[in-house]
């Protein structure tokens, strides 16, 4: 798996599950959760450092 596809995982699986298939509505949805995913994986990785 390439790093793109990893970096858009939680995005898709989300998607995928929720049975989105509107591609504009999917790629709000795919950015929505991959901020909040990446955001709190950014946060916790740097919290033991503060």
């Amino acid at each position: 798996m390439n790093p793109i596809r990893l970096f858009l995982l939680p995005g898709n699986l989300v998607s995928d599950v929720l049975h989105v298939d509107d591609v504009d509505s999917r790629s709000m949805l795919r950015t929505l959760v991959n901020m909040l995913v990446w955001n709190l994986v950014a946060v916790l990785a740097v919290l033991p450092f503060v």
